[in-house]
């Protein structure tokens, strides 16, 4: 009976499977969900945005944020983006906030970013009512800059540089007086990774400096033990700004590339192309030369000669500002790229035919261009930036005297001078920014390829 009853059960339940197999077959399968398109890179600044560093001495420094203006200056000359930078030496998070409404808000930012804990920790080892502060203040900044409406970007605090720091004690001791820094690049760690987890649960962007300057730094003490970028251990040199700068810049997602020139030989004729600038009127000896107009969409990335070490650590250049030119057809030998009536450089055949880059050949017109707009970006941060960070810093004192009767009669008397000196370095910001807008477009050059003269014989040496 058993045996019966197992059986009868065996053959319903293959029953019932063949029942289910067969209407699952019949049963339409499901349209597949399409997947949301790709995320477009980079901020996609319009004409009009206003983007801001918000910051202590490190962006008070005005160095990674003027190299991050000159990026956008040469990459989107058609947009008018205007920058400030809102970053006051000593600051923690609740300094900030004490300005908040008129060096932040009254500018009206649409993109924002943020890079402040390295004094807000208070060069000692881990403290949890100190990271509570921090904790406490940041996030009332937060909340500020989302009811502004603006993007925001979180970056971790940067690197400690301990091994720099022992070695300026020695020479200054008076530096170390109400330091306990034993551990504070493990501190400034942790704050890094707060602020990541903050990014994620608020939905902003982040972006990783710490780690970047301490691999960059590990790396360089491999060949050199005495490898810096921080050379006084708290503010990074201008290589180390430059750095900086490439990590916002690449973890942003901005376009990498200049512009990039392909011409090969269709027939008997020469074809030029170029997916970002405009090229007319090609001309040439099939194999033998090739002339053609450019109009170049953007130019490249230049920052001074003082941070030249951080552009090459990082590869700057090939990197994020590509000038490319790749031109096949040409017969066996050498020749000379010739742009706006200088040589820019000479090249055999196969290396045109591969790829050359020109961004930082400095006989290159677009980067000679580049240049000119880099060292206006630099007088407009050096005779108006630089001073009116100053002068907030100088506001900040005078807010802290203001908690005495004494002080507070102070403060308000200097107000209007406040306010008129920095209307007065506001407005010759704002001519620098004019002539930049005006130095940063893109010029038309005649480009020509024409095969190398040959090198004049060198006189042999007379005999000893």
């Amino acid at each position: 009976m058993n045996r019966l009853l197992a059986t009868a059960f065996l053959l319903t339940a293959a029953f019932l499977l063949a029942g289910a197999v067969t209407a699952a077959a019949q049963t339409p399968a499901p349209t597949p969900t399409p997947k949301p398109s790709p995320t477009p890179t980079g901020l996609n600044l319009k004409d009009g945005d206003r983007f801001i560093f918000i910051g202590d001495s490190i962006t008070h420094q005005c160095l990674y944020t003027q190299y991050v203006e000159n990026f956008y200056y040469t990459r989107f000359p058609n947009r008018r983006i205007h920058f400030r930078n809102a970053g006051v030496s000593g600051d923690r998070a609740a300094d900030v906030l004490n300005r908040f409404d008129d060096d932040i808000a009254r500018f009206k930012p649409t993109v924002a970013t943020v890079l402040l804990g390295m004094n807000d920790a208070s060069y000692k080892d881990f403290d949890q009512p100190t990271f509570d502060t921090y904790k406490k203040d940041v996030t009332t900044l937060l909340d500020k800059l989302d009811a502004l409406g603006c993007r925001v970007f979180l970056m971790g605090p940067t690197m400690f540089d301990h091994q720099a720091w022992d070695k300026r004690i020695i020479e200054k001791p008076e530096y170390a007086k109400g330091r306990n820094v034993t551990g504070y690049n493990a501190v400034l760690a942790y704050y890094s990774a707060w602020l990541r987890e903050t990014a994620r649960q608020r939905h902003y962007g982040y972006i990783d400096l710490w780690g970047t300057l301490n691999d960059l730094t590990a790396q360089g003490r491999q060949t050199d033990p005495n490898f810096t970028l921080i050379a006084d251990a708290i503010h990074p040199d201008a290589p180390g700004q430059q750095v900086m700068a490439h990590t916002i810049i690449e973890t942003l997602g901005e376009p990498r590339t200049v512009g990039s020139v392909n011409a090969i030989i269709a027939g008997k004729t020469w074809k030029a192309t170029s997916r970002s600038s405009t090229l007319t009127d090609t001309t040439g000896t099939t194999g033998q030369t090739l002339a053609f107009n450019l109009l170049p969409a953007a130019l490249p990335w230049v920052v001074g000669d003082d941070a030249a070490l951080g552009y090459k650590l990082t590869h700057s250049g090939h990197k994020l500002s590509n000038e490319a030119f790749t031109l096949s057809g040409f017969q066996p030998g050498r020749y000379d790229l010739i742009m706006g009536g200088q040589t820019v450089g000479t090249w055999d055949s196969n290396a045109l035919a591969r790829h050359i880059e020109i961004q930082e050949d400095p006989d290159s017109p677009t980067r000679q261009q580049a240049a000119q707009v880099a060292a206006l970006n630099k007088q407009r941060n050096d005779e108006a930036i630089h001073p009116l960070r100053d002068l907030y810093g100088k506001r900040k004192g005078k807010l802290r005297a203001a908690t005495t009767p004494e002080g507070k009669t102070a403060l308000e008397t200097w107000l209007p001078e406040f306010q008129k000196l920095q209307a007065d370095l506001e407005a010759k910001a704002k001519t620098f920014e004019d002539q930049i807008y005006q130095a940063n477009q893109p010029k038309q050059i005649h480009v020509k390829i024409k095969p190398a003269a040959p090198k004049a014989p060198q006189p042999k040496k007379a005999a000893p």
